[in-house]
């Protein structure tokens, strides 16, 4: 819209008006009086451009694509926080809202709603998922007869807020619609307004009539924990009913269909995670001189984790997801200090791995062979 209204542009649109017999050479008297409001001008129209920015979706950032989502309905995925199981032993359990300390991590004590204790982080957000089960929770408080104190295994992960592509991507799809009236589409869109749900691929008529299924794909690109199920299935089609339907030979626990959710009535609604394919990678690497094995194989899983959580999070709804050997190849190729490959499967195999519309690709195990 304002690519010609630069400085230089209008500066010399100024001067080209000026009468014939009047100076516009450098230090004249008519080019410094023109020449701040060139300037204003070009940052007038500099202002004007971002603002046309600001309030497209297809270009609005932060904020402004916050603003825009709310129109249609849809809001950002928060940050959540990452929810550990509290192992302890002494005279008496901690009281609820105790801080504990691990791993640079403050954490709180809280209890669920079965009872359990758990410790859930004070900061939201993904760097709060790596602690190793037994890690000594340090209390920052003394607490009396508590004898021991730690870390247990991980209930529900931390996840940071939904970031902006995502976010443009969920809001273009409810506006391509249907989404609404119980449409593939409104199921979708409500699997993944949940924290913690990265990915909901539906499954009409799964088990019958009045039956869908939402394969629900976690914000890490992994099968979603029991938590984000349970809060899916909760928002949708509560289960209080006991209600299982068969699928494949297998029952699978349903909800009551009693509108009780957001689904419609008589519609039986199941949040079921992903099967995990695991993805085994083997390749000879031809290394530089002082690169060890172990950083290759370090530096490559952590790109192929990446690559696999892509897949599952950005393949197109009416594409399989594909693991191509031509993408790991050129994932390779970028990694610093390998300077060739040769020998690469997939699970024992030169080809690609093709997985269904219940499966997601989860990274196995990766083997460097140095070759001299």
């Amino acid at each position: 819209m304002a690519e010609d209204r630069t400085y230089e542009g209008i500066l010399a649109r100024c001067l080209a008006e000026a009468p014939a017999d009047v100076d516009t050479r450098e230090e004249s008297i008519f080019r410094d009086a023109v020449t701040p409001t060139a300037r204003r001008h070009a940052e007038f129209y500099a202002v004007l451009e971002s603002a046309f920015d600001l309030v497209f979706l297809t270009t609005a950032p932060d904020e402004y694509l916050d603003r825009g989502g709310k129109e249609h309905n849809i809001t950002r995925r928060p940050a959540t926080v990452a929810v550990y199981k509290y192992d302890w032993n002494g005279d008496a359990a901690p009281p609820i809202g105790s801080r504990f300390f691990a791993n640079n991590i403050f954490f709180a004590l809280r209890q669920s709603s079965l009872g359990e204790l758990h410790l859930e982080a004070e900061v939201p957000g993904i760097g709060g998922n790596n602690i190793v089960p037994g890690t000594l929770a340090v209390p920052v408080e003394n607490i009396s007869g508590l004898a021991a104190s730690a870390v247990g295994v991980l209930v529900t992960p931390g996840t940071d807020a939904e970031n902006d592509d995502s976010y443009r991507a969920r809001i273009f799809e409810k506006i391509a619609g249907p989404s609404q009236n119980g449409t593939r589409q409104h199921y979708k869109t409500w699997c993944e307004e949940v924290p913690g749900v990265g990915r909901a691929r539906i499954i009409p008529l799964f088990g019958g009539a009045n039956t869908v299924a939402g394969i629900i794909i976690g914000a890490d690109g992994l099968p979603a924990v029991k938590s984000v199920l349970d809060s899916v299935q909760e928002k949708i089609d509560p289960m209080t009913l006991g209600i299982t339907i068969d699928f494949g030979g297998v029952k699978v626990p349903v909800g009551d269909g009693l509108g009780d959710g957001t689904a419609n009535i008589g519609a039986h609604f199941a949040a079921i995670p992903p099967s995990a394919l695991t993805i085994n990678v083997k390749f000879n690497a031809e290394l530089e001189a002082g690169i060890a094995t172990e950083e290759i194989k370090t530096s490559a899983g952590i790109a192929f984790k990446e690559h696999l959580k892509d897949l599952a999070l950005k393949t197109p709804e009416n594409q399989a997801i594909i693991v191509r050997m031509s993408a790991i190849s050129a994932i390779l190729y970028t990694l610093p200090g390998l300077l060739d490959y040769n020998g690469l499967t997939l699970n024992g195999e030169a080809s690609n791995i093709e997985l269904s519309g219940m499966q997601v690709a989860v990274l196995g195990e990766v083997v460097v062979n140095a070759v001299i």
